[in-house]
């Protein structure tokens, strides 16, 4: 979702990109919030489902998937298009008035490392957090030693 309206607005440094690449990620927390929402709702369906498979009435479970997908693809897309054109619209502000960040510091690598740090840490594993930790410590030690 960043990427295109980045080049739209000719955001090509990692600094400038990274207002986009913040507000995404907020979006994908939002449309996971969603999704346990829409999981929680069709907990509904599950004594009608026992009861077809029963035998008696109820609803059949291709009809339960087909509706749950319907439901989630027309939900998904309206959520996308409604963040894209929120997204669009504050960039279309920001970039028009001129008021837009310019973070120098920040470059593709760092952006990059930080992607790494986010894979490594979704893991949630105990060695993957001891590699992160030594590794980032090594890191600190090489800048330290190379200061020095």
């Amino acid at each position: 979702m960043a990427f295109p309206l980045c080049r739209h607005f000719g955001l090509t440094q990692a600094g400038a990109a990274l207002l986009p690449l913040f507000l995404s990620m907020l979006a994908a927390y939002a449309a996971t919030w969603l999704e346990l929402r829409q999981r929680a709702a069709q907990n509904i369906l599950a004594p009608s489902l026992e009861s077809w498979c029963a035998g008696g009435r109820g609803i059949s479970p291709a009809r339960a998937v087909l509706g749950a997908a319907l439901r989630r693809a027309i939900w998904q897309w309206g959520f996308y298009a409604l963040w894209f054109c929120t997204l669009y619209l504050i960039l279309a502000v920001l970039t028009a008035g001129g008021h837009w960040p310019r973070l120098s510091l920040v470059t593709w690598p760092v952006l990059y490392a930080a992607a790494l740090l986010g894979a490594v840490l979704s893991l949630r594993t105990r060695q993957a957090y001891l590699v992160l930790m030594a590794s980032l410590g090594g890191l600190a030690l090489l800048f330290f030693w190379r200061g020095a």
